[in-house]
Formats: structure tokens, sequence, C-alpha cells
């Protein structure tokens, strides 16, 4: 059977990356700002340096957090990531790097995300060759997650 150009595209989930000063309360003012207008984070992840930190989100509603932030003045990066669900002893990390591997296909980073899809875990992976690394992991089994299946009132 033939494969689609839908079929070889794999489902994608947006990160917003934030910089922020190194100050107390700068996250928290962030989080607050999101809660007010119900957009849940649904991943976090920083990495700090001497002044700034990186903040990268994943959240519900990555539009209006986008709009939010910048109209507060932050610089907001969007990126694409891959998200993959891990169920119980299917598909756990060493096989997705190893699928990886073998496409030779480059991991830039993962990170874990605060919510379950089908009541498994997800990772999002930012990686070279996006759409190559869907492919490999669709043919290895994995179950690949967008940003529609990352609500949090969901439940998981």
């Amino acid at each position: 059977m033939l494969e689609t150009a839908e079929d070889l595209t794999a489902p994608r989930i947006l990160q917003l990356t934030i910089f922020l000063p190194n100050r107390v309360g700068a996250l928290q003012r962030v989080v607050t700002r999101l809660e007010a207008l119900n957009v849940d984070i649904c991943a976090l992840s920083i990495t700090d340096a001497a002044d700034y930190a990186v903040v990268r989100l994943i959240v519900n509603r990555p539009d209006v957090a986008k709009k939010t932030l910048q109209d507060a003045e932050y610089t907001v990066v969007e990126t694409s990531l891959l998200g993959v669900a891990l169920p119980d002893g299917e598909f756990g990390i060493r096989k997705l790097l190893s699928a990886l591997l073998v496409g030779e296909i480059n991991v830039h980073y993962v990170y874990g995300l605060l919510v379950r899809v089908d009541r498994h875990p997800v990772v999002a992976l930012h990686v070279d060759q996006a759409e190559a690394a869907g492919r490999v992991l669709k043919r290895a089994g994995a179950m690949l997650v967008g940003q529609d299946e990352i609500d949090v009132e969901q439940g998981g």
C-alpha cells in the first residue's frame, strides 16, 4: 500500500521558548499571567545561565500564550517538537533512542510532559530531520502525540 503525504507527516507539539532574567519571581509572573487566561502548562524545562534562564514551555493553548507573553514584552520563539507516548513495556526511552539511532537522527533535547495521553507518559523531542524522525518512530511502533492531544483538562 502506498503512503500518502498525510501518512508521512508526524503530529507536532508546539514549544514556546522565552528568556527570563535570573531574578526572584520572574517565572512566577509568567505562570500567573498564563493561568489568568486559562493556559495550562503541560511541560516546563529551564536552563539557567548567569544572568538569564531559557524557559521552554508546552501549553494547551499556544496561540493565547504566545500573544500574552509578547504583549508582556517577552521574546517568544516557537519550535515544533515531536511528542511520543511511552506505553508500559512496549516502547520505552531506550527503544525510542535506538530507533532514532538506526535512522541516524540526532536528538538535541528531550523532556517529559506533565500530562499523560491515554494514561501513558509523554516525552517531547527536538531532533534533526523531524519528518524523517516521525517516519522512523512510526515504523518502530511509537505512538506519536500532537498538540490537540495534550490538553490537561482531558485528564489523560
